[in-house]
C-alpha cells in the first residue's frame, strides 16, 4: 500500500491540453468546463442534439469524399450517397425532423460538391489534428481542412453546419480559427497562412489572414488563460450562475438546479427559464 501511494506521488501531472472546444467552455461557463474536462462526468448527462448529429454527419462525409480524392474522383450523388450510408437518427425528436435535415444535407452536398470542382486548390488534410508544445502547456486543434494554394499558401477552412452567413471580421474575431491560424503558422512557418469560415447552408464563405501582431496577441491571451485553467481542480468550488442565453439548454441543467438550489424553473418543449 505504501509503495503504491509513493508511485503515485512520484508521477508528473499530466500537461495541460487547450483545444478551441476546451478555451470557448471555459469562457462561456467554468462550472460546465469543470464538469466535463476536471470531473468528466459528462458521459452521464448528455443528451444527442440534432444540430451535433447533423453537422458530425456532414463533416464525416466530407472527411471521406476528400480522401476519396474530392471532386475529381467522385460525383456529388456519390457523395451524397456517402453521407446517407453514415446517417443516424440520434437526436432528431421525430421522423419529420429528421426528414427535413436529410433533405437539407443534400442540398447542402450538391452545392459543396459545384462549389469544390471551381475552387482550384489541392487538398492536403481532412481531419487533421494539429499540436503544438506551448511549454506550460499544450495547444491543438483539429481542422476540417487544410487546402494548399498554387501560389503555395495554406488555407485553414472550417465548415459550419449551422451557419447561412459570415463576413471577414466574423472570421478574424473567431477563437477556433485565432487558434488554427496560430497552430499552422507555427508548424507550416515559411508559408502563409489564411483562415476561411464555410457556411454550409448557404455555400457562403470567408476568407480572413490574421497579421502577427494580431497572433502574438492571442497567444498572450492563451497564455494567461491557460495559466488560470491550469487552477481549476477537483477541489475547486464554483457556484453555478444563470445564464438565460446557455442554462436553457446544457446537459448539466439538472445538476445545477440542484447544486445552485434554484427554484421557479420553467420548462418547456423549447424553452427553460428561471423565474
Amino acid at each position: 500500500m505504501g509503495r503504491l501511494m509513493r508511485d503515485k506521488e512520484s508521477r508528473k501531472p499530466r500537461k495541460l491540453t487547450l483545444s478551441p472546444t476546451k478555451i470557448n467552455t471555459y469562457l462561456s461557463c467554468r462550472l460546465a468546463f469543470k464538469f466535463t474536462y476536471v470531473d468528466r462526468i459528462g458521459k452521464f448527462f448528455y443528451k444527442p442534439k440534432s444540430f451535433h448529429t447533423f453537422g458530425a454527419t456532414l463533416h464525416r462525409a466530407l472527411d471521406e469524399f476528400h480522401k476519396q480524392g474530392g471532386a475529381e474522383t467522385q460525383s456529388a450523388d456519390e457523395l451524397i450517397r456517402t453521407m446517407q450510408s453514415m446517417w443516424t437518427s440520434a437526436g432528431y425528436s421525430s421522423k419529420q425532423e429528421e426528414a427535413e435535415h436529410l433533405a437539407a444535407a443534400q442540398q447542402f452536398l450538391d452545392q459543396y460538391h459545384s462549389d469544390h470542382v471551381v475552387e482550384g486548390a489541392k487538398t492536403i488534410f481532412t481531419e487533421k489534428q494539429l499540436r503544438v508544445d506551448m511549454g506550460e502547456f499544450v495547444l491543438m486543434g483539429r481542422i476540417d481542412r487544410i487546402d494548399e494554394h498554387t501560389d503555395g499558401h495554406i488555407e485553414i477552412i472550417d465548415y459550419k453546419s449551422g451557419r447561412i452567413d459570415v463576413t471577414e471580421d466574423e472570421v478574424r474575431a473567431d477563437t477556433a480559427m485565432g487558434v488554427y491560424s496560430l497552430l499552422a503558422r507555427r508548424l507550416f512557418p515559411n508559408k502563409r497562412v489564411t483562415i476561411t469560415i464555410y457556411a454550409l447552408r448557404s455555400g457562403k464563405k470567408a476568407t480572413a489572414e490574421h497579421t502577427a501582431e494580431e497572433l502574438s496577441e492571442l497567444e498572450v491571451m492563451i497564455r494567461l488563460l491557460a495559466a488560470e485553467i491550469a487552477q481549476v481542480d477537483e477541489d475547486s468550488v464554483i457556484e453555478p450562475q444563470w445564464k438565460p442565453d446557455q442554462c436553457p439548454w446544457c446537459d448539466y441543467l439538472s445538476l445545477c438546479v440542484k447544486r445552485g438550489g434554484w427554484r421557479n424553473i420553467e420548462t418547456s418543449t423549447d424553452r427553460t427559464t428561471l423565474a
